[in-house]
């Protein structure tokens, strides 16, 4: 009923042109931020496998031209059996914050997307209302120059009349200044290349009516948002690296293998021993200080984390469930009586029985109603988008 208002290509139609699942699905192909995701996945991985990685044995040759002696031995360390499932563990907090921060970003990049998508669809929509507002006012500027011809109104009101349609046609300009505008802004958003921006292809009041988009604010788990997810990782990491420290205290040998000959007394000697880390400078406990200060912080920033998501998730659906109430309240109620009213002063003008100002206040009145709508859809939908975003889901 209301297709000028919530189709926002109504008033124009374009070749090029992409809807919402389109425009996020190129995004994810095609921006740059999607890609760099990937890499910081897999960065990750790789600090993960150094902190556990084995320590490679320490070969030593030794020569000693007046004996003749020779003597080549090799140590391997021990020390890291002790603290490697610890060291093992903090990789996977590595990990896991890399992955929680990766689901942000590209929740982050659909709200990006749906910002841009749902602004060159208002942009357009205020395009189609103002046009739609001209041809009134062209048809307006008509009827008072028959008026004028049949002696029912002045030279000055046919005048006034006139003005106001050259009022519209000044707002049509702006309104495809914004539009066009928005167009660049959603080329931007699906790393658009080519010289002409694709136009928005959707309905305004997508999801307005859906239960569904409602239950994602009763249904979310605080624990699962990638902001809660992320802290909870590097508190995870920090404990575990508190962990290592402690186990990297204790003194564990290492094994000392090699081989000697060349010398007169025996021309093939084996060397077997141990080589024991003596805490003669330090005792590791700075180390250990170290990590409990940071196993502290992170456990305390996880718990902020926490609160802060909670808060932000109440404030997202209240957000969402206040502007789509007025959205629908503008929609079903106001913008169906401010067209009701304008028709019937139009009416009225053309049968002589009302003056002009009726008719012009008429026609603000529809105007701002659906002004009003479309800013009250446009909300809604970033009220969604921001949710979707904060809840981790590019869909």
């Amino acid at each position: 009923m209301y297709s000028v208002v919530l189709l926002a290509i109504a008033a124009i139609q374009l070749p090029d042109s992409l809807s919402l699942e389109d425009a996020l699905a190129r995004a994810r192909e095609t921006r740059p931020l999607a890609i760099a995701t990937g890499g910081a996945v897999a960065r990750a991985r790789g600090t993960a496998m150094v902190a556990g990685m084995i320590p490679n044995p320490t070969v030593q040759v030794e020569l000693d031209d007046d004996a003749p002696t020779h003597k080549l031995t090799a140590t391997q360390q021990l020390s890291w059996i002790v603290r490697h499932g610890a060291d093992r563990a903090a990789g996977r907090g590595i990990i896991a914050r890399a992955v929680a921060d990766s689901t942000q970003t590209i929740a982050d990049l659909g709200l990006d997307v749906r910002h841009a998508f749902f602004g060159a669809l208002a942009a357009d929509a205020l395009l189609g209302l103002t046009a739609e507002q001209g041809a009134i006012a062209d048809s307006l500027v008509a009827l008072a120059s028959q008026r004028l011809r049949s002696g029912d109104i002045s030279a000055l009101e046919r005048d006034v009349v006139a003005q106001e349609a050259a009022r519209v046609r000044l707002s049509l300009s702006q309104a495809r200044e914004a539009s066009r505008a928005g167009r660049i802004g959603l080329g931007r958003a699906i790393a658009w290349t080519t010289t002409r921006a694709p136009a928005a292809v959707g309905a305004l009041d997508a999801g307005l009516d859906d239960a569904a988009v409602v239950r994602l604010v009763t249904a979310a788990d605080v624990s699962a948002l990638p902001l809660v997810r992320a802290a909870v990782a590097d508190s995870a990491a920090a404990a575990a690296r508190l962990r290592a420290a402690r186990l990297a205290r204790i003194p564990i040998p290492g094994i000392v293998a090699g081989r000697e000959w060349g010398s007169s007394a025996d021309d093939n000697n084996v060397i077997l021993g141990l080589a024991m880390p003596v805490p003669l400078w330090s005792r590791g406990g700075e180390s250990v200080a170290e990590a409990r200060g940071a196993a502290t912080e992170r456990t305390a920033l996880a718990a902020e984390a926490r609160l802060e998501a909670r808060a932000q998730l109440e404030e997202a659906g209240i957000r969402l469930a206040e502007s789509a109430s007025r959205a629908r309240f503008v929609r079903d109620s106001l913008l169906v009586a401010a067209r009701s009213l304008r028709a019937g002063t139009v009416r009225l003008y053309e049968s002589g029985r009302t003056d002009v100002l009726p008719v012009f206040e008429s026609l603000r009145a529809e105007r701002d109603v659906a002004q009003a709508l479309v800013r009250e859809l446009l909300a809604f939908q970033d009220a969604r988008a921001v949710l979707l975003a904060l809840l981790g889901r590019w869909n």
